[in-house]
């Protein structure tokens, strides 16, 4: 079975903590409510619990079972000091007793160790060899840098919700290890003078030919000439911010 956009973005999410994860310690796992506000969900249901199995969660257990995958969705449990555990469906899923912590552990441990590069595109693109026609080292000066740190996990949610498909001309790019490669690019920039928001109203994904148009003001847009798909809306005045101070500037 393939993984939906939702279980993806929850598996980098998960992946991106692994790091930080002490197996057999649930008290630095992640709860359902965290999660919802780590990655801007809304609320569908009840509880949390409910709400995160519609938008990702089941889909990915699902197929962490199917594929004999770690069980990586175990780092998400309920918070509530009686129980630190995820819910009685993970252990079933993978036809466990309830409440079998030794395995539950031991699956943690395998996905700490385990490679999931092959299945999350977040792989930084492989940097250029230094040329090699120079006859002479070039000289050298210190230089002091400054730059807007941005939001990846958003940047990279919003590029896996489209597929890592361009919204303007729905060009995909397909790297040489398979993985997909797109652009966000925010309407409003961020940084002076525009001071744009780092928020999802304001991303787009392109390929990289729309997000060089952008960039340096030669379209403008229309909301209807944009694709939009579930999880992803884009604010208006963005889209008017983008027309009236960034094009032709």
């Amino acid at each position: 079975m393939a993984l939906d956009g939702q279980g993806l973005i929850l598996l980098t999410y998960l992946v991106d903590k692994l790091p930080q994860i002490a197996p057999g310690r649930p008290q630095g796992y992640v709860g359902y409510k965290q999660v919802h506000e780590d990655l801007g969900l809304a609320l569908e249901g009840r509880t949390y619990g409910e709400s995160l199995q519609v938008q990702g969660l089941n889909s990915l257990a699902e197929w962490t079972a199917d594929l004999s995958l770690p069980a990586i969705t175990g780092l998400i449990i309920d918070r509530d000091p009686q129980k630190m555990r995820p819910g009685p469906g993970y252990f079933t899923l993978f036809g466990q007793r309830d409440e079998d912590y030794p395995w539950w552990e031991s699956e943690i441990r395998k996905a700490k160790g385990f490679d999931w590069a092959p299945f999350i595109a977040n792989k930084p693109l492989p940097v250029a060899p230094p040329a090699n026609d120079l006859s002479e080292p070039p000289g050298r000066m210190e230089t002091t840098v400054s730059r807007i740190i941005r939001d990846s996990l958003l940047s990279r949610r919003i590029k896996q919700l489209h597929g890592y498909k361009c919204q303007l001309c729905q060009h995909s790019i397909k790297l040489p290890n398979g993985l997909g490669y797109a652009e966000a690019h925010h309407l409003q920039p961020l940084g002076s003078p525009h001071d744009g928001p780092d928020i999802e109203g304001n991303v787009i994904c392109l390929c990289p030919n729309c997000h060089v148009e952008l960039d340096y003001g030669i379209r403008s847009l229309r909301m209807e000439d944009i694709t939009i798909v579930p999880g992803h809306v884009i604010d208006e005045r963005f889209i008017r911010y983008h027309n009236e101070k960034c094009v032709g500037r």
